[in-house]
C-alpha cells in the first residue's frame, strides 16, 4: 500500500460520477502524479482515495467536463498511393 502524502484538484472524470480524477503524491514516489480513483479499484490506496474524495476530504469535486473531441487534421490526398 502506497502512503499518501497529499492529494489535490479533484473533479468527476466520469458521467456516471464513478471516477474521481486527483492530483497526488506518494511518500514512495517523488513527484505529483495524475491518478483515477475509483471505488472498484483493485488496489486498496485507490478505493480509499476514492472514498476519502468523495467525503469532500480533498476539497469540493469539480464537475464532469466531456473531453473535447479534436478537430480532424488527417491530411487529404488525391491520386494513386502506394503504402509501403
Amino acid at each position: 500500500m502506497l502512503t499518501l502524502i497529499s492529494a489535490k484538484n479533484p473533479f468527476w472524470n466520469s458521467e456516471d460520477e464513478q471516477q474521481i480524477h486527483l492530483t497526488v503524491r506518494f511518500a514512495e514516489i517523488d513527484e505529483d502524479l495524475p491518478f483515477n480513483a475509483t471505488s472498484f479499484d483493485p488496489e486498496q490506496h485507490g478505493i480509499d482515495l476514492y472514498n476519502r474524495a468523495k467525503a469532500g476530504e480533498f476539497g469540493e469535486i469539480a464537475l464532469y467536463a466531456p473531453p473535447k473531441t479534436p478537430a480532424a487534421t488527417q491530411p487529404e490526398t488525391t491520386g494513386t498511393q502506394t503504402i509501403g
